[in-house]
Parts: C-alpha cells; structure tokens; sequence
C-alpha cells in the first residue's frame, strides 16, 4: 500500500476516545465542561492546523527526532497508565513486564498500516457497543438530581478549560502523511470535536452516577462500571478492561508508525512499520522507559507529554508562518 491511501483516522479517534476513560479522576463539573467545549475544540483545531501547515514547510530533522521522543515518552506513558489502573482495581495481579508483554506483543500484528486500520475499525465499534451497554446497565443509578445546580465560577470554567484543552500527539500526527489540505482539517476538526465532546460526555454521565462525590472518586468510570447490574451478567467492569487492554496496542502501533515514518523509515511501496528484527529492540526500548518511569506518577507523565507537544507546535507553526511571510515578500519583490 502506497503512503498517498495511509488513513489512520480511526485509530487517531480511537487513542483520543481513551483518554478521558483512562483518567484516575475526574476534571471539572458537567455544566463548566459543556460551557467551555466549542471553544476548546476550536482553539486545538487551530493548532493543530497551524501545525499541519507549518510542518509541511519546515520538518527539519532536530524536530523529526524530537517528536519521535515524544512519541516514545506517550507510549512508555500509556503502559504506565492502564497499569496504574489495573493496581487500582485488581491490586497484585500483574506486575510491571507483564503489563508491558500483553500491550506491547499485539504490536507485532500492528506494524503494518492496514492491520492497524482495520483493527482500529472494528475496535472503535466495540468501545460504542461497550460503552451503550454500560449505560444501559447503570441507567437506574443515572439520577437528574445529581447533576449541580449551583452558580459556576470562574474558577470552575478555568478548571474545565485547563483539563480539555489538552494537546495530545494525536492532533500533530496528521500533519506527517501526506493528503490533501481539505482533507486533513477535515479530519482535524472531526478529531479534535470529537474527543472534546467525548470528553465532556463522561464528565455528565459520571456526574449523574455520582453527584456531589464525583470529584473525590478515584477511577471514576471503572467505579460506575462495577454498579452495572442486568440479567445476563452482574459486573461489567471486566469488559470495560478488556476493550482497554485492546485500545492500548493500538495506541502503541499508531505511535510506532509514526515514529518509523519519522524516522524515514518508510517507503513508497513498503507499508510496514518495523520490520521483524528491528521489533525486539523496541521492545527493549519501552519496557526500559517503563522501568525507568515506574515510580513517577503517570499524571505528571501527562504534564511532560503535553508540554513537549506544546515545545514542538509553538516553534513549528512560528517557523512556518515566518517562512510564508518572507516568501510572500521574496514573490513580491
């Protein structure tokens, strides 16, 4: 497959779509969120297209290499995140190399481009089906009266914009394969709605589950999902593992790729991500970036994350629009 029919945008949406599932709190009040939502997507629609502009422009290597790190930190992240959650759940049940072999194996089937889109594909119907089901499940715990009805302050709406505008990977990722303009803001303003939205909605529902309790909940949505009760099964928090454990390798051969491509390590009839005696290296590479990072905190992991995107857009989309500027004068002239 040639890189000119590269369409990753279901696995994008799908990393996107688990960041708010996998968070170990909850961020801001349902009404604030709602509130703050069409500006946020808005202004990460900007940078992400400001971004993809740039990057067309000025892809030096020095940011190539950087934003392979940062790849590489996200992915080291991630592990450390769903394992975090698993502690939480199912304390002693899985040790750290554990954790890293069943994420990290799935990767082997996941190097190729079409085996990552048409997994992602199928794993994104899944999480909507999973996810339908557990709301149907917890319905009755689901109470109006939950939701607050207090004034918001600013302190509220500062605290929902802080938590949704975050710049995860997934919005400079489009910029690296090549498309056409209008479709790639397409994608980027379905991406970025998407899981602004997405985000907005598990506050409300966590809201209704929980009420006045919701911002001293740890685990939130997991929590919700043990209440589940219907006739067929008692408990749905294990299906909700189960589609994380499937979401995450996804995020991993995503992040791979790019790296690869990053990398140069792409050619135009070659759709493989990394061949198979070059995976055992970077299986190397992220269990030792989990051993290293084990006792940090995966939210403070986060904050490393997102500022290291912010490091890489701002010169990036400052450098593209000083190029545009001076040929425009260098046409002009």
């Amino acid at each position: 497959m040639k890189q000119n029919k590269i369409d990753l945008r279901s696995a994008l949406l799908l990393s996107l779509l688990l960041n708010p599932l996998l968070r170990s709190g909850t961020g801001y009040w349902s009404r604030a969120g709602l509130l703050t939502a069409p500006l946020c997507a808005a202004l990460l629609f900007l940078v992400a297209v400001l971004f993809s502009a740039g990057w067309q422009r000025i892809a030096v290597r020095p940011l190539r290499i950087f934003f392979c790190a940062i790849l590489a930190l996200g992915s080291a992240f991630e592990i450390l995140r769903l394992r975090r959650l698993l502690q939480m759940m199912y304390p002693g049940t899985i040790t750290l190399l554990g954790c890293c072999f069943v994420l990290l194996l799935p990767v082997i089937y996941l190097r190729r481009e079409p085996s990552l889109r048409q997994t992602s594909a199928a794993v994104l119907v899944l999480l909507m089906i999973g996810l339908f089901v557990l709301v149907v499940s917890v319905f009755p715990c689901l109470k109006v009266t939950n939701l607050q009805q207090g004034p918001l302050s600013w302190q509220d709406l500062s605290d929902a914009v802080r938590s949704q505008l975050v710049l995860y990977p997934e919005y400079l990722l489009p910029a690296l394969w090549p498309q056409t303009e209008q479709r790639r803001n397409r994608s980027l303003l379905v991406l970025c709605g998407s899981a602004v939205a997405a985000d907005a909605a598990v506050h409300v529902f966590l809201e209704l589950f929980f009420g006045a309790s919701m911002p001293w909940q740890t685990a939130p949505f997991q929590a919700a999902a043990q209440c589940g009760a219907l006739s067929i099964f008692n408990r749905l928090e294990w299906m909700q593992l189960v589609l994380w454990c499937m979401i995450v390798p996804i995020k991993l051969g995503l992040y791979l790729y790019a790296m690869i491509g990053l990398s140069g390590g792409h050619t135009e009839s070659l759709d493989t991500a990394v061949g198979l005696d070059r995976f055992p290296a970077y299986l190397a590479g992220m269990v030792l970036l989990c051993i290293l990072f084990r006792n940090v905190d995966p939210d403070r992991l986060q904050f490393w994350e997102t500022a290291a995107c912010l490091g890489i857009a701002v010169p990036t989309v400052l450098g593209g629009i000083c190029q545009c500027v001076f040929t425009s004068k260098k046409r002009s002239a």
